[in-house]
């Protein structure tokens, strides 16, 4: 989907090309507005854009300069300037960015600046698909040099020699995460298509992330990743362990898909050969079955691997894999999810009977597990009677008593855990219905505001616009700009029932022109304004009418 942005300190005429902007591509493309260079600019601090389209002498940020600002932020953006008057020394200074694409007179027309758009838009997905292309084949020969020197087919020098001569998607002067994943030989899907699915939801969920992905060996993954930003920001591990968490969970959810995943410590770019061996030995001895997720940080665990304590440390392993795999269905899964879990981690059978791991449980790991649903608690704003339940299980097994009667306390833990998934997912529904609630409401109360707009709405919940675009719709059925075109349709309606004059009912719906108004109100009712005041005035009368005569018979 496309955006386009247009900027004009006349809302007349921002809502008037809005009107016929929204109209001509309907879902195909999200129209932003804004009155003002400056709230411009904050729209595309927030917003990739396609195209913008901007009047050029605007009071407090000229388009000269907010072409400027855009160059820095979206160096692939198509500005176009528009303007009453032949600027030719605004022309001159504007030509020399490397985003203008021309510029338009007002007095040319309204189909004159719908063409330029409409080639501007076709231009930007040309240009988008061939960069793609590009990018492709180039990703595909780097790729495959740094796959084989995963492998030991060449060294570290060879990879930088045969990719020199392109730009890779990280840098190799900064340190890198690698997150390794084996996809089971028995799966219907194989290890690309793996790679593939996995590395579209990363791209779609982190753009804060560049990364490389990577097939060294038939059913083995590699991602490398890093910050995108030069300076890496704090918890940024917590955050790739978070994500990794959230993917595993989606490829097992809708693809039915058990890839198993280690997520590695972040150490030197020329230092992923070594990593790559040590990720692969830790999962040989603590993860052989798939559809698991291990956090671990090499460095602590370099002098156990050669030890004799593997089994304590394969439960060191499983234990944290449990409960980030429980941080995760808590967060987005289902009860049933929840429950499904913890039948696997303390071998609960279909008859109820706990197994194995709930009397190897220590109380350290117990007040990991507790602390994480506290946390939960807190999080979302769930208290009674869910505290008192979970006091009363941590005091038991602070006591032993789950050593004493471990099916009763699996069960119950289990009933506590899959109770606060629901709670959180019924919280979810109303909160998202409260928002619509607030947008219906907020349309209503200021359906005489030219700044009335997706923009403008997006600024008031907080959320991205092309996010409220998506959300709206999916809870309600229809689009954003179709409640707003219904409010305005029922105000008008209103008005123009209480006598106003077409010119004014325009102006106070938004419209640039009473023409253009006219031509909203005919497309959504079948009328014209005269017309449905005539029939609107005239029938009740007549109905009345029919009823006294009724009523004296």
């Amino acid at each position: 989907m496309q955006t386009l942005l247009l900027v004009d300190d006349e809302p007349n005429i921002v809502e008037g090309l809005a009107s016929q902007f929204e109209q001509r591509y309907g879902d195909g493309v999200i129209v932003l507005k804004s009155c003002s260079g400056r709230h411009a600019l904050s729209v595309l601090q927030n917003n990739r854009v396609d195209v913008v389209l901007s009047d050029i002498r605007m009071p407090d940020l000229d388009g000269l300069e907010l072409i400027e600002e855009t160059e820095r932020l979206w160096p692939r953006t198509h500005f176009v300037l528009l303007s009453g008057f032949e600027d030719f020394d605004y022309i001159h200074r504007a030509s020399k960015s490397t985003i203008y694409r021309g510029y338009l007179l007002k007095s040319e027309g309204d189909e004159v600046v719908m063409e330029k758009v409409d080639k501007e838009l076709r231009l930007c997905a040309e240009e988008l698909r061939e960069e793609t292309q590009q990018g492709l084949q180039r990703a595909f020969l780097q790729r495959a040099a740094l796959e084989s020197a995963l492998r030991g087919g060449g060294s570290w020098r060879d990879y930088l020699n045969q990719t020199a001569s392109f730009s890779l998607a990280l840098d190799i002067a900064r340190p890198v995460f690698m997150v390794l994943g084996k996809s089971p030989a028995h799966d219907a899907m194989d290890g690309m298509q793996s790679l593939q699915l996995i590395s579209g939801v990363l791209a779609a969920q982190a753009p804060g992330l560049s990364f490389e992905a990577l097939l060294p060996e038939e059913g083995t993954l590699v991602w490398l990743l890093q910050e995108k930003a030069p300076t890496a920001r704090p918890g940024t591990e917590k955050y790739i362990h978070a994500l990794f968490e959230a993917i595993q969970q989606q490829m097992s959810d809708v693809y039915d898909c058990a890839v198993g995943l280690i997520v590695g410590s972040v150490g030197r770019f020329d230092a992923i050969v070594e990593q790559y061996g040590r990720l692969n030995n830790i999962w040989a001895m603590v993860a052989r079955d798939t559809g698991r997720l291990i956090i671990v940080d090499e460095s602590d665990y370099s002098e156990a691997l050669l030890s004799r304590g593997g089994q304590v440390l394969q439960e060191q392993f499983q234990f944290s894999a449990f409960i980030h795999r429980l941080g995760q269905n808590m967060r987005v899964g289902t009860p049933e999810s929840v429950e499904a879990l913890f039948g696997e981690y303390f071998g609960m059978e279909s008859d109820g009977k706990a197994l194995l791991y709930c009397e190897r449980l220590q109380s350290e790991r117990f007040l990991t597990l507790f602390t994480l649903l506290l946390t939960f608690l807190r999080e979302n704003e769930l208290s009674a009677p869910y505290d008192r339940m979970l006091t009363r299980l941590l005091d038991g097994a602070l006591r032993g008593e789950n050593r004493a009667m471990p099916q009763h306390f699996v069960k119950e833990l289990t009933a506590l855990c899959s109770a606060l998934c629901r709670q959180r997912a019924e919280n979810e529904v109303h909160n998202t219905q409260s928002i619509i609630n607030r947008i219906n409401h907020y349309i209503e109360d200021h359906i005489e505001d030219y700044n009335l707009s997706l923009t403008e709405l997006a600024r008031m919940t907080g959320f991205n616009p092309s996010y409220l675009s998506r959300l709206y719709r999916m809870h309600t059925g229809r689009k954003l700009s179709e409640q707003i075109d219904a409010a305005k349709l029922r105000h008008a309606q209103e008005l123009i029932l209480s006598g106003t004059m077409v010119k004014n009912v325009a102006e106070r719906t938004g419209f640039a022109s009473p023409s253009a108004f006219i031509l909203f109100f005919k497309r959504n009712t079948g009328k014209t304004p005269r017309q449905f005041f005539e029939e609107r005035t005239t029938t009740p009368m007549s109905a009345a009418s029919k009823e006294a005569e009724e009523e004296q018979k």
